[in-house]
């Protein structure tokens, strides 16, 4: 997942906000409407950075989330307000020394993701956390008269393209169906300077009835209407799509966006998928912890993470392999980086379908070809 901001320039970089924010709002309705059995998703329309398309000076924006609608505040002395917020922010100021401040909103269940802290860690060069670890690191802070969270994470070195370690503030809590993130992102020193300044700013909101409820939905066809318009470039080389041999005892379902494979077993009770995701999305420790909870088990540490992991090749590539055996679910699943994408292989449903299924799906990994 490329960084959301720049230490050394004041200026937004609209395409990695819009990634960030497209992508957050993505697991959310995955993890929604996936009936608890994945929380990841795909997304082949997402750029990377290195490709991404130099943009026109863009034109003033209508934020599509009016600020006074949702929140009342006071900004500090020296806070500048951008005239062309990131789409989706609901304010975004420029502070002294350089850092950024701004406010998105985005669907609650994103909140009690302990993925999404690992995605801070990962913005600032940090490795994955578990979660029992990432609870340990949020600190108490008042928003606007509401409990919230505070993540403080700086980098130790120099991320592509700066000279110096980043460091990025979070602040999030949760209101009605919202979910609120306040960050402060950019240079050390600024951030030092303008932490008092930013804490009693977030003590001092006022968060308005309509700050509890917003339709995602139209939020996001608003923002994208109020995006700048890059300048036409190359199509970038599509991520490669593997190959793979389907075995007998699964049925073949219609692909989706989401799933480039996409079959079931056992009568239904189990369902296999294949999927890919720019970035780490989370490193492997989250993401084996996921599959376990959804399997009725305990969460393992970094120390226990090769007792319950297997080591395997997949078309020439090094993969990690999960065995999630619970008493009625269970799942076997496979984490894949392959050129900055992570792939996922997984099947998931009874215990008892996933058991008998366990050779098919190890021929169905044996089979596939990138």
């Amino acid at each position: 997942m490329p960084p959301i901001f720049r230490v050394e320039n004041s200026h937004y970089n609209y395409t990695r906000d819009g990634i960030f924010i497209v992508s957050l709002i993505l697991i959310a309705l995955v993890l929604e409407f996936s009936s608890g059995t994945d929380g990841v998703v795909t997304m082949h329309s997402v750029p990377k950075e290195k490709n991404a398309a130099p943009l026109t000076p863009p034109k003033a924006v209508n934020n599509p989330v009016k600020a006074a609608n949702l929140i009342n505040f006071t900004s500090p002395d020296g806070w500048l307000e951008d005239e062309n917020p990131s789409p989706m922010t609901t304010f975004s100021f420029t502070v002294p020394g350089g850092a950024i401040v701004s406010a998105i909103p985005l669907p609650a269940r994103i909140a009690d993701n302990p993925m999404i802290v690992n995605m801070w860690r990962e913005q600032v060069g940090l490795g994955p956390i578990d979660s029992t670890k990432a609870t340990q690191l949020a600190k108490a802070v008042t928003i606007g008269g509401n409990k919230g969270s505070l993540y403080d994470f700086s980098g130790t070195q120099p991320i592509q393209g700066q000279t110096k370690p980043p460091r990025l503030i979070m602040a999030s809590l949760k209101l009605g169906q919202v979910a609120w993130f306040l960050k402060m992102a950019g240079p050390a020193e600024s951030i030092e300077n303008q932490l008092a300044s930013f804490t009693q700013f977030l003590d001092e909101l006022k968060f308005q009835p309509a700050a509890y409820e917003i339709n995602f939905d139209k939020l996001m066809q608003e923002a994208q209407q109020s995006a700048p318009t890059p300048t036409p470039t190359p199509t970038p080389t599509p991520t490669p799509t593997p190959t793979w041999t389907k075995p007998t005892s699964w049925e073949e379902k219609p692909a989706t966006q989401m799933r480039l494979g996409n079959f079931s077993a056992g009568n239904g009770k189990a369902e296999i998928t294949v999927m890919t995701f720019p970035g780490t999305v989370g490193g492997l420790l989250a993401n084996v912890n996921r599959w376990r909870e959804q399997s009725g088990l305990a969460a393992v540490n970094d120390s226990d993470l090769n007792k319950v992991t297997q080591q395997i090749t997949i078309s020439g590539k090094p993969a990690t392999f999960v065995e999630a055996i619970g008493e009625k679910n269970s799942s076997l699943s496979v984490y894949h980086p392959v050129d900055q994408q992570t792939w996922f292989y997984k099947i998931s449903g009874s215990s008892e379908v996933v058991k008998t299924e366990k050779a098919a799906f190890t021929a169905f990994l044996q089979s596939i070809e990138f």
